[in-house]
């Protein structure tokens, strides 16, 4: 009867060997489960912070790229106003550099200027006789010293018109492609012998078309000194006014 329970309580022991060992393994893997979610979720919280950093760091990029930029701005338009002072200050040098017509005609006995309806300098002359032979329009050896007079002082202008004139004697054809032609003359020689560039010097002829005195007396005679101020060549600034 001894033997019979021992035998028993064996086969008990046996049977519950396996049981145990099962519930220790789901014990186990159960275990190692929530191991790994807490791993992952610690995984999760580590990438999540480096999102964040990430971010920050490329915010602090990005203020540093705008303040660059408005630096950048702030140095370009300090730039551009020195530049407009710069041009500004040249501009006003320039214009005081360059004497009037007045005070240019005043340097020479063969220059008077030519006042307009209200008192105002309008133009600077010279005497076709002092430029020119009669009818011709060669320029005269005498009249270089005067022109190189002129010519010392128009550096810096930006335009001047050479306007030629003559008497009334001959066809108004003539006379007017003779002023035409002595026009012509001084703006190239000007060209020739000063900086200023081609298109800044322009010439025209007007002939007899605009006296400055009559040709003829009253009585319908001849009036040389008359024509003698009409044979003149202008020297105008059109952008002095």
């Amino acid at each position: 009867m001894r033997t019979s329970t021992l035998t028993f309580l064996c086969l008990l022991a046996a049977a519950a060997g396996p049981t145990l060992a099962q519930e220790d393994t789901t014990d186990t893997d159960a275990m190692t489960e929530e191991v790994m979610e807490e791993m992952a979720d610690e995984t999760m919280a580590e990438d999540a912070m480096e999102d964040e950093t990430m971010s920050e760091d490329t915010m602090a990029e990005d203020t540093m790229a705008e303040e660059t930029m408005a630096d950048d701005t702030m140095a370009e338009d300090t730039m551009e106003e020195e530049m407009a002072e710069e041009e500004t200050m040249a501009e006003d040098v320039m214009q005081e550099a360059t004497p009037s017509l007045e005070e240019i005609a005043a340097a020479d006995p063969n220059l008077e200027v030519a006042k307009n309806e209200d008192g105002e300098v309008d133009a600077m002359v010279m005497l076709s006789d002092v430029l020119f032979s009669f009818g011709d329009a060669s320029l005269e050896a005498s009249s270089l010293e005067t022109l190189r007079g002129v010519a010392d002082k128009l550096d810096g202008v930006t335009a001047i018109e050479i306007t030629g004139h003559t008497d009334a004697i001959g066809d108004e054809s003539f006379n007017e492609a003779l002023g035409q032609r002595r026009a012509d003359a001084v703006r190239d020689w000007l060209i020739a012998n000063t900086d200023l560039a081609a298109e800044v010097v322009t010439s025209r002829g007007v002939g007899e078309t605009d006296p400055i005195a009559p040709n003829l007396t009253e009585d319908g005679a001849d009036n040389p000194a008359g024509r003698a101020q009409n044979r003149r060549v202008e020297f105008t600034l059109p952008d002095a006014g």
